[in-house]
Parts: C-alpha cells; structure tokens; sequence
C-alpha cells in the first residue's frame, strides 16, 4: 500500500493522478494535492465520519479521482 491510498470497508481506495491536474483543485504538483486529500480521509476516519467518507468515495470514484483496488489482507 502506498501513502496515497487507504482502506475502508477491507476496500483498498488508491488516488489518481488527476489530483493537481485540474483548474477546480489549485496544488502546485499532483503530489501535493493527494497528501491533502489523503489527509482529509485520514481525518475522517478518525472522527469516525462514515457517512462522509462514503460520499467523498461515490463523488471521486465516479469523477475518476480515485480508484478501488483489490485488497488482500
């Protein structure tokens, strides 16, 4: 597992590249783009807010900022 994904629901979730890429989301490198936003899950899942995890999840699935990966334990 690389430092740009995380496990939720024994589901391995991985950042794309098109973090940094766009106009809506200003990061001077793709790099920096996904520390935040693995930042923000990680702070989410330390309050324990499912319901927004789950959200976030469907909306960059479904904008191609993020990906499900097979996950072996």
């Amino acid at each position: 597992m690389d430092k740009h994904s995380f496990i939720f629901k024994n589901k391995l979730y991985q950042l794309t590249d098109f973090w940094g890429i766009t106009d809506h989301y200003q990061f001077d490198t793709v790099e920096q783009g996904k520390d935040f936003q693995i930042e923000q899950f990680t702070y989410l899942l330390r309050i324990k807010d499912y319901l927004t995890i789950e959200n976030r999840i469907n909306n960059q699935i479904m904008l191609g900022y993020l990906r499900k990966s097979p996950y072996i334990k």
